[in-house]
């Protein structure tokens, strides 16, 4: 017994020593990131007179070794160990030339000699979950968009770094702590249907660059919001003779054709109201009686919350027609203004006329008289005729009108004496109060003299270097100095002589009896003016001359130069257009111009829409601006160079004839760069092949 329990006891104490001889090594992290650290420790190492303590990074087909330690350095007992400090997986730690060799699954291997051992397989990834949404799945164009994003490393930790979104967005942002908040807009002009936001996130090292990345893709969609209506008309003006056709196409945001019913609302010139309803792309013809209200009609097209506004006008027609009741002519005017004809009517072979000035929609009456017979009556003014073989009687050829047939023909000496009563009193009248007028005109001939006097005080009470300037000013006329050189034909000031370009012309002046329209005005700065020499200033002239195809007429103010498209010289309301046209048209022309010729035109335009009362008088039209109509040009016109800049109010009647961008805006006002008109001609090509073919069909 006593033997057995000593053999007991030694075969412990062997495999004690045999135990702690062994090579151990500590286990990984199941997952590991790039640039993460890597630690490990070694036990029961054993050292030697020969080889090397080795420990490597097996990864697939590739080993990195991490420590190379000789033998030597360890005690051939064993039982001692080692940690290696921490390996970070970046190339530059490891010193290797890419960091991809080493992603996937891998295992940290230890030799010292014959002994070796290795840890479990564990896994190293350069993945990024990411997490992301938008707050909803639909969003108008321009409407904010908010994303949120998550992003975690494989190793579970979350990411410090950059996200990168492109496709429908582009922008680049810092992420931290592994969240990120980006509020951003699809354009205003954006076209409908579905978007996908890519998403790009990663961390970077200074030696590797990127290190761990993912990406995501982020659905959202824009919706189709309808912009505005084109309403195309078959003519501009017609007669109640002929017919209309309407057309009428609803675009969305992106300029696309997009499908709906279009509200139709014809107001003729006394009020009245036409209704229609048409699908976008399709037309409506209008058939109008010969009496329809001649003037300007306007059209207002409406789809949901936008409505287009366009004008036709309708000519005025003089048109009667004939009929006969036994002897008597019917003369009746059928058309839509005053019947002023001449109207021959032949009985038999002899020609009678009638001089005729009819109201709309009157009719009159004719006796015909001839000896006792039947005869061939024909009717006809020149655009109208109608015949009829009439039975008449009577001593002699002849027309009576039957609306001088009453009161007055049968007491016409009743009437002659009261014609001469009113007469004598209205000599009585005239010789009374003439007195009165002759005492009127010696008051107004001393008017200069008072003018004279004012003008005189005005100056002795200014000091002596001002006093010659006052002079200058003190006309008693609206005009400035500068517009009434307008009117000579010489060069004053370096002003340069307009009617030598017959361009029609306006005046800022009060004007206490006009009408007040809404207008259109452009500013033109010519920065440089005092600047350019004669022909510089010619060329400016003529530029602005071209203005006067599109009816604007010009108050030229020194370096400002102002173009007046009023409704009084235009004959339309719709002056928004003409002054873009006639605006983009200086605009060309003077870059052109600077292109070519030494001496450069520096400018900047700036147009604005609002009310001024205007009247014309002596050739021109003389303008009350109300408001900041005017001022507000001139801002604009102030505040960019070579630039032609739109108010709003002008943008917003323009959205489908213009392409601009937002600007800088003018205290509260926001303005508009505008780079390109649209010609909607084509429109009009449209409409007329469609007909074409309904024709054919």
């Amino acid at each position: 017994m006593k033997k057995e329990l000593v053999l007991a006891g030694l075969c412990l104490v062997f495999f004690a020593s045999f135990a702690s001889a062994r090579l151990m090594i500590s286990e990984p992290e199941d997952v590991y990131s790039l640039g993460d650290k890597l630690y490990i420790t070694v036990e029961g190492i054993r050292g030697g007179d020969s080889g090397n303590l080795n420990i490597n990074l097996d990864c697939g087909n590739v080993s990195v070794n991490l420590l190379k330690i000789s033998a030597r350095a360890f005690s051939p007992e064993g039982g001692q160990s080692y940690s290696l400090p921490y390996k970070v997986l970046t190339s530059e730690d490891l010193e290797i030339s890419s960091l991809s060799r080493i992603v996937g699954n891998c295992q940290v291997s230890v030799g010292v000699g014959d002994e070796k051992v290795s840890t479990d397989v564990f896994e190293i990834s350069n993945n990024i979950s990411i997490e992301a949404s938008v707050d909803k799945l639909h969003y108008d164009p321009g409407e904010e968009i908010t994303l949120s994003l998550s992003a975690t490393k494989s190793n579970g930790h979350l990411v410090s770094g950059f996200v990168e979104g492109s496709n429908a967005s582009d922008f680049s942002k810092e992420i931290e702590n592994g969240a990120l908040t980006e509020v951003f807009s699809m354009s205003d002009t954006a076209e409908a249907g579905a978007y996908v936001l890519n998403l790009f996130v990663y961390d970077v090292s200074e030696g590797d660059g990127i290190l761990n990345q993912g990406l995501a893709k982020v659905l959202f969609k824009i919706n189709q919001v309808p912009s505005f209506i084109d309403t195309g008309l078959s003519a501009v003006e017609i007669t109640p003779e002929e017919n209309l056709t309407i057309s009428t196409d609803i675009y969305d945001q992106s300029g696309k054709e997009m499908d709906g019913d279009v509200s139709l609302l014809i107001v003729s010139p006394d009020g009245g109201e036409i209704q229609r309803t048409i699908k976008s792309g399709d037309f409506v013809a209008l058939n109008f009686p010969l009496n329809a209200t001649a003037g300007v009609w306007s059209i207002f097209s409406f789809f949901l919350e936008i409505n287009e506004e366009d004008e036709f006008e309708i000519l005025e027609l003089q048109k009667a027609e004939f009929e006969f009741q036994g002897s008597i002519l019917i003369v009746k005017n059928v058309g839509n203004a005053r019947y002023q004809k001449n109207v021959d009517v032949k009985i038999g072979d002899t020609l009678e006329e009638l001089v005729l000035n009819m109201d709309i929609g009157e009719e009159r009456r004719f006796n015909l008289k001839a000896p006792d017979g039947e005869y061939e009556i024909i009717v006809n003014d020149g655009d109208s005729s109608a015949s009829r073989s009439v039975v008449l009687t009577g001593n002699a050829i002849s027309i009576d009108d039957l609306r001088n047939v009453g009161i007055f023909k049968n007491y016409s000496v009743i009437w002659i004496f009261l014609i001469v009563v009113l007469g004598g009193v209205g000599l009585v009248l005239f010789f009374k109060y003439r007195k009165k007028s002759v005492r009127l005109k010696d008051k107004v001939k001393k008017v200069p003299g008072k003018i004279k006097k004012i003008k005189d005080k005005v100056k002795g009470r200014v000091p002596e270097k001002y006093s010659s300037k006052v002079s200058d000013t003190l006309h008693f006329t609206n005009k400035s100095p500068t517009s009434q050189s307008l009117d000579e034909h010489e060069e004053k000031d370096g002003m340069i002589d307009l009617t030598e370009t017959k361009v029609g012309k306006a005046e800022s002046s009060l004007v206490l009896k006009g009408e007040r329209n809404s207008s259109t005005v452009i500013a033109l700065r010519i920065k440089n003016y005092e600047d350019l020499g004669r022909e510089g200033r010619k060329r400016v002239a003529n530029i602005v001359a071209g203005v006067k195809k599109e009816k604007g007429l010009v108050d030229w103010r020194g370096e400002y130069i102002f173009v007046i498209f009023s409704p009084l010289a235009t004959k339309t309301f719709k002056n928004e257009l003409l002054a873009a046209k006639a605006g983009f048209d200086i605009f060309e022309k003077i870059n052109l111009g600077n292109k070519k010729f030494k001496d450069k035109i520096s400018f900047n335009i700036g147009i604005n829409s609002g009310d001024l009362v205007a009247s014309k008088k002596k050739g021109k039209l003389q303008y009350t601006s109300i408001g900041s109509t005017i001022a507000l040009a001139k801002k604009i016109a102030d505040s960019g160079s070579g630039k032609l800049l739109i108010s709003n109010s002008v943008r917003k009647k323009l959205l489908k004839d213009l392409k601009s961008e937002k600007a800088e805006a003018v205290g509260k006002t926001d303005v508009y760069e505008v780079s390109k008109i649209i010609d909607r001609s084509s429109n009009q090509e449209k409409l007329t092949e469609l007909l074409k073919r309904m024709e054919r069909g």
